[in-house]
């Protein structure tokens, strides 16, 4: 019996460390909701960098596209103006007493409007993060089922952190042709662009599998009712692909450092403005430019 007692302890340990701290609660000057921390560590100058992945929909309103000269093409072209974001941490004593929070500018780093997903990094070169989510490995999501038991955290309705729990229901969902998956874990809206955590008994950890995104709603004459016990998350493997695309595997490879990737977006950054450059170099000043974004 005693055995059993510390087991439970531990696990509820594990839990607030792995699920319930590393979710944080995300803020523009409209709109709301949340956030994951999925990596905090020293770059090459001993400074700390920290990434907070979301939703896109949470801090579109902090994404303006304007029309703005430029210079290196001479002329005016698509431009997107970043304002900063805000990301509260939450702070606790005996794990579950919530004592307050405290707020960190951040950086929109990547976005795909699209995919639905953003990239914050933390202005705070100083603090690591204490807690960071583990996320589940790439090769081995042919091991994640309906039926799997997961939680999701969030901050729900503007709410601190809070988790709930369910199963996988559904993993064939395609949304504007892009694959989701369903969980039974209630949601509500504020609990976007946080996480669902599924633990894995091999590695003894709760990881990661995907960013709660949508929830189903149900239209009854004039009202709309969300239904809670139907929400769709993005599934890890669409995460991966998202650093992968914008080069930040050193989230999750440390093969790869912050400088090569940092180096690598350089690079991409460079290509995509030669090739505006050749292309508006043969387009006529009265054409349409809009299609055109750096």
């Amino acid at each position: 019996m005693e055995n059993s007692k510390q087991q439970s302890a531990t696990d509820i340990i594990k839990q607030h460390n792995q699920i319930l701290y590393p979710t944080v609660r995300v803020k523009t000057e409209k709109s709301g909701g949340s956030g994951t921390v999925v990596y905090s560590g020293k770059n090459a100058q001993n400074k700390i960098e920290t990434y907070v992945v979301t939703n896109h929909h949470v801090i579109e309103d902090a994404i303006e596209i304007k029309k703005m000269w430029d210079a290196r093409v001479g002329r005016d072209i698509k431009k997107d103006i970043r304002s900063t974001v805000s990301v509260d941490f939450f702070k606790y004593n005996n794990y579950s007493r919530c004592i307050g929070s405290f707020g960190v500018e951040a950086d929109i780093v990547a976005y795909t409007a699209e995919e639905d997903m953003a990239l914050l990094k933390l202005r705070d070169e100083e603090k690591e993060a204490e807690n960071v989510a583990i996320l589940y490995p790439l090769a081995l999501t042919d091991a994640i089922h309906i039926f799997d038991e997961i939680y999701a955290c969030g901050a729900a309705l503007g709410h601190s952190p809070i988790q709930t729990k369910g199963e996988i229901t559904f993993m064939d969902d395609e949304i504007e042709n892009f694959k989701y998956w369903m969980s039974s874990a209630l949601t509500i809206f504020g609990n976007s662009g946080g996480a669902v955590f599924r633990f894995t008994r091999e590695r003894d950890v709760y990881e990661f599998v995907g960013i709660p995104s949508r929830i189903t709603v149900s239209f009854a004459g004039f009202s709309a009712n969300p239904i809670t016990h139907m929400g769709y998350f993005i599934p890890i493997h669409r995460v991966y692909k998202f650093l992968d695309t914008n080069c930040y595997q050193f989230i999750y490879n440390s093969e790869f450092s912050i400088a090569q990737c940092k180096e690598k977006r350089e690079k991409m950054k460079e290509k995509e403005i030669a090739r505006l450059e050749r292309q508006l170099g043969v387009v006529e000043e009265s054409e349409n430019l809009d299609d055109s974004v750096v």
